[in-house]
């Protein structure tokens, strides 16, 4: 039997939307869904072949807060739509535009009233299993074996061993590839960052060997020596800033987080992990995560911590650093680029190098990217979903290689645009690209007849500017100066650690969603967050931490768990 409880959940939403938004809009999707004529195109199985009649394409526009237009531009008629026209002769048509809660209504909208665009992203794997069960999208499994360019395919089946079930795995029903996956590379450690410029100042030697790894200790030993000498002058030094929420079940960990320390104690909180005899548990509730969690309350105990850990903001912790109350942060590669960029700003002076923090026997407890959770869907009747195909091919296999300025020469200035102007708001990306692109970039900037051999364009601006950079590092620009220390440093240590093997790769034993997980994970999630912040703290006692089990377990986690292993079964 079909399902069709999300129509009933959302019919007020779609009169009330009804009323406000008018006739005439409804008429616009129904019209452009559904009235175009089939054009005569060709029978080619080139992934990039030109319509010798237009093709229209009607989507579902995710838009961008600052989309970044040159004057005049629309997200209808940009660079990236008029190359497609030009390229391919495919116009995009919107059927409608919205941004964060706004689109995901408007996908409900469409999904209730059966107007479902041409192509449409949607950002969760509920919506995108309502809709094969209501019968309203396209199988995409010949399209895309018939279609995709060689490099697209290259870059999905680079997951088979990193993913549940690969690339397709979450978005294939009954050996059928319903959707197109959003797909990234692991990222990498959630590593700390800390301010080089106070190492050196203080002469305190950090990771003498050159792997690039610490201790917890170690790292605490840094954080007590930075509150009792106040390298950064400010009269009231701070510990480690912590956001909110202190770990975070993210393939990077997030930011201001003690996702890296928690992980060197073999607990991976907010991921779904495996246990010695195979079973499926959650790693909030592991006996690691308590261990961990204990350790932190003796750091907090001791000030390592910042004190107002739990109430700080995340722009809290950000005003930390950029004021020079504390020179330690948790966090992603790529940190250097829109966090330290204000650090550099106001300090010049200012230098960050990161480092991963390692387990007792050396190694750094790392789990493998989760699976996004944003798909691209085709209506099930659309007249051309091979066009759909090659919009990919053109725009995440040409556009993403090495002869991307050969193909479309204007892309460096098209790039300056927020990646939503683009026809489909998604990545395309292989596996290992943070690998590949450290070694690309480096390679390139020791040996400049290296730059032909770089397959992302982004990469090839990035060399330009850290060449830049190394020409004069003081009077280079800020920009210059976060790209140089994201990419050779940030991504230079991913790249240090594979080599060295010192990672321990782990992989998720769940990544999707079970039905009791819509109705309880909100109060489940909420109680494990409280429970941390507490237990740091200090509010309540590490014992506390079973008491929480217990409650997790009871009013809920039990039976999401029993899903999970029923689901698992089942795969």
């Amino acid at each position: 039997m079909k399902r069709i409880h999300r129509a009933k959940r959302v019919v007020a939403l779609v009169l009330s939307a009804a009323l406000l938004l008018g006739a005439s809009a409804c008429a616009k999707t129904d019209t452009q869904n559904r009235s175009a004529a089939p054009a005569a195109v060709s029978k080619s199985t080139d992934p990039l072949a030109k319509y010798s009649q237009p093709v229209v394409i009607n989507t579902g526009r995710q838009t961008a807060t600052n989309p970044r237009f040159p004057k005049g531009d629309t997200y209808e008629n940009n660079a990236y739509t008029r190359f497609l026209k030009q390229k391919l002769n495919i116009t995009i048509k919107d059927a409608f535009e919205a941004n964060g809660a706004d689109y995901d209504r408007q996908v409900s909208l469409a999904m209730a009233g059966n107007s479902l665009p041409d192509m449409m992203l949607v950002d969760n794997h509920s919506d995108l299993q309502e809709m094969v069960d209501n019968d309203q999208i396209m199988d995409l499994t010949d399209v895309y074996n018939q279609y995709a360019s060689d490099k697209i395919k290259e870059y999905y089946n680079s997951y088979k061993d990193v993913y549940q079930g690969g690339a397709f795995g979450k978005c294939t029903f009954d050996g059928k590839i319903m959707a197109m996956p959003d797909v990234g590379g692991d990222a990498g450690s959630n590593v700390a960052w800390i301010r080089q410029d106070w190492l050196d100042r203080l002469k305190i030697k950090v990771d003498p060997d050159g792997d690039g790894c610490i201790t917890p200790d170690e790292l605490k030993n840094v954080a007590k020596q930075f509150l009792a000498k106040d390298p950064g002058k400010t009269g009231k030094p701070v510990g480690i800033p912590v956001q909110p929420t202190p770990t975070d079940g993210s393939n990077d960990g997030g930011s201001f987080t003690l996702t890296g320390i928690a992980n060197a104690y073999g607990a991976f909180p907010k991921h779904w992990v495996k246990d010695a005899d195979g079973k499926v548990e959650y790693g909030s509730i592991q006996n690691e995560t308590k261990e961990f969690l204990a350790a932190m309350a003796g750091w907090f105990k001791e000030g390592i911590l910042d004190p107002q850990t739990g109430t700080r903001t995340w722009n809290d912790c950000q005003s930390l650093l950029v004021n020079g109350q504390t020179g330690i942060a948790f966090g992603q590669w790529h940190m250097p680029d829109w966090c330290f960029n204000l650090v550099k700003e106001k300090d010049p002076n200012a230098e960050f190098r990161c480092y991963a923090i390692a387990d007792k026997n050396g190694k750094v407890n790392y789990m493998h990217v989760a699976p996004n959770e944003k798909y691209l869907v085709v209506r099930k009747e659309y007249q051309h979903p091979e066009a759909v195909i090659r919009v990919l091919n053109l725009f995440y296999d040409a556009l993403n290689g090495k002869d991307a300025p050969t193909v479309m020469p204007n892309i460096n200035e098209a790039m300056k645009m927020d990646n939503a102007t683009k026809p489909v708001n998604m990545e395309i990306l292989d596996s290992e690209l943070n690998l590949n692109s450290y070694q690309q970039i480096s390679a390139a900037v020791k040996d400049p007849s290296k730059l032909k051999d770089i397959d992302m364009s982004e990469d090839k601006m990035i060399v330009g500017e850290i060449n830049e950079y190394n020409k004069d590092p003081k009077s280079a620009s800020v920009e210059d100066w976060s790209h140089y220390t994201s990419r050779l440093f940030g991504l230079g240590l991913y790249y240090k650690l594979t080599e060295k093997n010192l990672f321990d790769w782990r992989m998720p034993g769940f990544t999707g969603t079970t039905d009791s997980m819509e109705s309880m994970w909100t109060n489940l999630d909420k109680q494990e967050n409280e429970a941390t912040i507490k237990i740091i703290t200090g509010a309540v006692p590490p014992s506390y931490f079973d008491t929480f089990v217990k409650n997790w377990k009871s009013q809920g986690g039990d039976q999401i768990t029993s899903e999970i292993e029923s689901q698992n079964a089942g795969n």
